[in-house]
Order: structure tokens, then sequence, then C-alpha cells
């Protein structure tokens, strides 16, 4: 009896191991028509900017990183605006020259890098964009820095203010690499990398470019030839992204594998915004996911040494009901982890 039983038990299992094998199947082919039922790619999710700043480019100067990005610019012209479909002329398409969405309608192109100069600055600042963004979106915080005395330098991220197609490929080593670049310039335009008394250097990021931030920062405890930082402020902080991040790589690579370029894409919408990606691609995700790891790592690897004590002062800001960022990881991934060392964290919530 207890052998039939056994048998019976087994015969069971392997049929509810069959069936969830099926479900599986049935459930995946089902996610991949659904991506695959995007809107079609356009020119400018497939152009290849091979123009675009990397860690490997052997670009060692900030004036030679605005050299390339000059020449990325002009292959964004050819490659993109100079391909467009006919049906895509219309007048809320950024890649449509002349368009009321088209940039360069406006000078400057907050797309790019820029520097915003004091005649003595009283202190030097580095300006860091979020995930598919560019530096349109701290233009104004660095007006009225540079207004009050400040040198400002807005970094162009790599993969940034060109088209979708820049966040395919683009990893966290290469926005790493421009960081460390613009900080070396901004040392220099304020006389930091000098002797004697220098104005302070402060890194103002945003989502992303916040995690790039405090990155840079840590990097700075081992790494005694880069240029200190004084203080951090970071704007809704990628410090902690959604469990899901870690699974989305495997969509494209499954994409890939399989032929099918959408499955590369989150979101595939119309560019409209002059200074902002509509679409999404799964690689950014992916990008901040492995940064956000790398900024535990380095905690990890500095915590009981002493040198967290070197840390910056930082202020946050963030909001308890942000749907991209995590709240509680920011105080249990960074804050709770750092020595003290005047530290602010500022927390939006709505009415309760």
């Amino acid at each position: 009896m207890i052998f039939r039983l056994s048998r019976f038990v087994r015969s069971l299992l392997v049929a509810l191991a069959y069936s969830a094998i099926g479900a599986s199947a049935v459930l995946l082919i089902a996610g991949i028509v659904y991506l695959n039922q995007q809107a079609d790619l356009e020119v400018w999710h497939l152009a290849d900017l091979d123009a675009e700043f990397t860690e490997a480019s052997g670009v060692t100067t900030f004036a030679a990183y605005l050299a390339r990005e000059e020449r990325l610019f002009e292959q964004l012209n050819e490659k993109v605006y100079a391909r467009i479909a006919a049906d895509e002329r219309r007048q809320i398409n950024r890649y449509h020259r002349n368009s009321l969405s088209d940039p360069a309608r406006r000078s400057p192109n907050w797309n790019r890098s820029f520097v915003r100069r004091a005649a003595s600055p009283k202190a030097g600042v580095l300006l860091l964009h979020g995930m598919s963004d560019s530096p349109y979106s701290l233009r104004a915080i660095g007006e009225k820095l540079n207004a009050a005395g400040a040198t400002v330098l807005g970094l162009r991220l790599p993969g940034h203010g060109t088209a979708p197609s820049g966040l395919v490929e683009v990893r966290w080593q290469d926005m790493a690499a421009a960081v460390r670049l613009a900080m070396r310039q901004l040392a220099d335009e304020v006389g930091a990398s000098g002797e004697g008394a220098a104005p302070p250097l402060y890194i103002v990021g945003y989502s992303t470019g916040a995690a790039l931030a405090v990155n840079y920062a840590l990097a700075t405890l081992d790494d005694g030839a880069l240029a200190k930082v004084d203080k951090l402020v970071l704007l809704s902080p990628a410090i902690g992204v959604s469990s899901a991040a870690v699974l989305a790589v495997w969509q494209a690579r499954l994409g890939h594998l399989l032929g099918l370029e959408k499955l590369a894409w989150n979101v595939i919408l119309p560019e409209y915004d002059p200074y902002k990606y509509g679409s999404f691609a799964v690689n950014a995700g992916d990008l901040v996911y492995r940064l956000t790891t790398q900024i535990q790592s380095r905690l990890d690897a500095l915590s009981g040494s002493g040198k967290l004590d070197g840390f910056p002062p930082l202020l946050a800001f963030s909001s308890v009901v942000d749907a991209t960022v995590s709240a509680p990881a920011l105080v249990s991934g960074l804050f709770e982890r750092l020595p003290a060392g005047g530290h602010e964290l500022v927390l939006f919530d709505i009415n309760r």
C-alpha cells in the first residue's frame, strides 16, 4: 500500500512539474508577444552613435570630452535628424528639424554640457542629472548658484541628450568616468587643485546623478588623486531600486537571442520632449541597479576601516511615495551606514 502511494505521489509530482513548466512557457510566450506588440522602433531607437564617450575612449581631459561631445552631436544630425521618415516630420517630434520640439531652436541647447563661470568663485558646483534626462533638468538650480557666485558645471552624462538608442549600451562605468573628468575640470576652474585655501566643491545630483555623486565621494576615500568633494546635495537619490530591476536585463538578453529588438525596451513612446527621452531602454534600469550594487560594495569595503569618517556632509531630499526610487533604501543603504557627520535627510509625504 505504501509502495503504491509513493508511486502515486511521484506521478502526481511529475504531472505538477510538467504543468508548471507548461504554464511558465505559456506565460513567457505571452509576455514576449505582449512586449513585441509595442510601437515600432524608429531611427532614434536604432541609431548607433559611436562618437559617444565611454570609459575606454582614451579621453583624459574635460576639453577632450567636450570635443567628443561636439562630434557626437554632428553624428546625431547625420544618423537621426537627416534620416527620419516622412511621416515622422511633425511639429512635436524633437528629431524633426525646426519643429516645436527641436532643442536646437533654443539657445543654448540644454542637452549639452555647460559651464557657467564666476569671476571670483565662492564655490564650484557639479550638476548631475537623472536617467533619460539632460543637463536641462538642473539648469535652473545652476543659474541661481552661478548668480550667487559659484562656478557651475552641468555635465551631460554619456547616453543622454541625443537619442534614446544611447541608453541601450551605456554602462555606469562610462558615467562614472565622465564624472571624474568633470570634477577635475571644476577643481581647476576654481583653483581647488592648487595650494592654499580654495573654494569648496559641491555636487548636486538628481536620481541616478545622485547615485553617481555618492559613488564618486566614496571613490575619493580610496584615491587621493581625485578632487575632494566638500558636500553632496542629493535630490530623489537612486540608492535603492525595485527588486524587479534584477530580472529586467534578461528581457533584453532574450530579445537579442530571438532577434526581437523591441524586447530591449521597457517603454517605446513618442519623442516630443526636447530634453528628456520618452522611451526607456531595459539597459538603463539595469545600469541603475548595478550602480546601486557598486555603492553597497564600496560601503562594505570601507566599513570598519575608519575611512568613512571622511565622507562629506550629505543633504538629501526624497519622497516616501516615490514610485521609482526607494526612500527606505536611502535610509538603510546610505544614511545608517555613514558615521555621524552633519548629514541631513528631508522626506516629503502626502497629507495623512
